[in-house]
């Protein structure tokens, strides 16, 4: 395995032979066999280990031993211990995913510290086809069928193409020691099912099954890069950025299959219900449907994506009148004392400043807002103001109004100021205020 280790390291990770990288390591027999063959072709790494405190004493023993072994190698070693239990009864994920997003924060955190580019784990061929099974019960798409990927992004997998059962052999040869988790042996767990009761019926099968599974997962991959390249080529030419929204024409589905489109533009931002896309797509404007992180409507004659954080009911507290306030989204306002009213913007109004009553705050449009707007008589609707400006729907919920301490508003920013505010021949004290997107 050696020979066939450093062959494939010169192959596709050059890099690795010359470059520090971390080994993360459990103690378990394929990262302890990544951890000798590392020594073989370049002892230019460090290792880094994960304390869950899942399993008592054996736990500590794993940690124990790797550091016994790094220190027998003269390798640097890094551990960090994590109360997962208690971390689990705050959080709606498994044990099993909370320690994955555990690990790879404490191994990012390491590659940071010491500026170390490449991050080695010890996955291997059967990791990729437990992953490809998982996938495939989960009605995965074909990015779910390709298996554990080699690379992504620090993450580097120098054993994916290796069986276990070279991997085992390797150890036994060479007389390794390492650490056995009683809990691989529970069937509790889906992935630990496959790999104990399912897999080994694949191997009993006529053929090298696995030899076939690496060219499925081959030819997979090949297809799915081609479908990538395509995607990517009909989000450039169909796809709108404007600020913090993405829009697409709905007209120009007519010609493309809209369903695989839509499934490889949605699926990142959290949509699933796909039954309910297509019939926004023939809905009415305004028509909306939301994931965790987006909201997608339909306006007019576009499909627009945006993210809920735009569109959240935003409220800022201003106790004081100082030169510039800057918000958490990145907005801000300015107050500048004037002589006289300066050539005004959308983003600019002068108002009687004595009129002011602190805090004032900068919120979100409500129902039920009205307000006197200047060059016209009486009151209006803050919301039929809207519509009558185009702003729809779902434009309304996000539109920031600037209201005084009386609760009377002061200003529909980026649009109009209330009359009330405005300048007459009595006012002693003008103030600037501008709008900073």
């Amino acid at each position: 395995m050696l020979s066939k280790f450093e062959s494939y390291i010169k192959d596709q990770f050059p890099y690795l032979l010359k470059e520090k990288s971390i080994v993360c390591c459990s103690g378990g027999v394929d990262s302890v066999v990544l951890f000798y063959l590392m020594l073989s072709v370049n002892k230019n790494f460090v290792v880094a280990h994960c304390n869950f405190k899942l399993r008592a004493d054996d736990s500590d023993g794993d940690e124990e031993f790797v550091k016994k072994l790094c220190k027998q190698n003269s390798i640097e070693f890094y551990s960090k211990s994590f109360d997962t239990k208690k971390i689990k009864k705050t959080s709606k994920s498994s044990i099993q995913m909370i320690a994955r997003d555990l690990r790879y924060d404490f191994f990012d955190e390491i590659s940071s510290r010491l500026n170390i580019k490449h991050i080695l784990t010890a996955h291997h061929l059967n990791d990729s086809l437990e992953s490809f099974l998982i996938n495939i019960s989960r009605g995965s798409g074909l990015d779910g069928l390709t298996g554990v990927p080699m690379l992504n992004g620090k993450i580097k997998r120098p054993l994916i193409e290796f069986e276990k059962g070279d991997i085992l052999e390797f150890a036994t040869n060479k007389k390794l020691s390492w650490r056995e988790d009683s809990s691989n042996k529970s069937n509790s767990y889906l992935r630990n099912k496959i790999r104990n009761k399912i897999i080994p019926e694949f191997d009993g099968l006529e053929g090298n099954f696995l030899k076939n599974f690496r060219n499925t997962l081959k030819y997979l991959k090949m297809s799915n890069s081609l479908i990538h390249q395509k995607i990517n080529e009909l989000k450039s030419e169909l796809l709108e950025y404007n600020k913090n929204e993405v829009s697409l024409n709905i007209s120009d589905l007519e010609h493309i299959d809209k369903d695989s489109f839509l499934y490889y533009f949605l699926r990142d931002y959290g949509f699933v219900d796909w039954d309910k896309i297509l019939k926004l797509i023939d809905g009415e404007s305004g028509k909306k449907i939301f994931s965790k992180s987006h909201l997608l409507f339909r306006h007019k004659n576009k499909l627009v994506l945006r993210e809920i954080n735009q569109i959240s009911d935003r409220k800022f507290i201003i106790e004081k009148l100082i030169k510039n306030i800057s918000f958490e989204n990145g907005t801000s306002l300015s107050f500048k004392d004037v002589s006289k009213i300066e050539k005004n913007n959308l983003n600019i109004i002068t108002v009687d400043k004595d009129k002011l009553i602190f805090p004032v705050v900068l919120r979100c449009f409500n129902h039920g807002d009205y307000f006197y707007p200047y060059g016209m008589n009486g009151s209006k609707k803050v919301g039929k103001f809207l519509k009558d400006n185009n702003i729809g729907e779902i434009d309304k919920s996000s539109k920031l109004i600037l209201v005084n301490g009386d609760d009377k508003i002061i200003w529909i920013v980026g649009m109009r100021l209330d009359d009330r505010f405005s300048i007459n021949n009595e006012s002693k004290n003008l103030l600037n205020i501008e709008y900073h997107e």
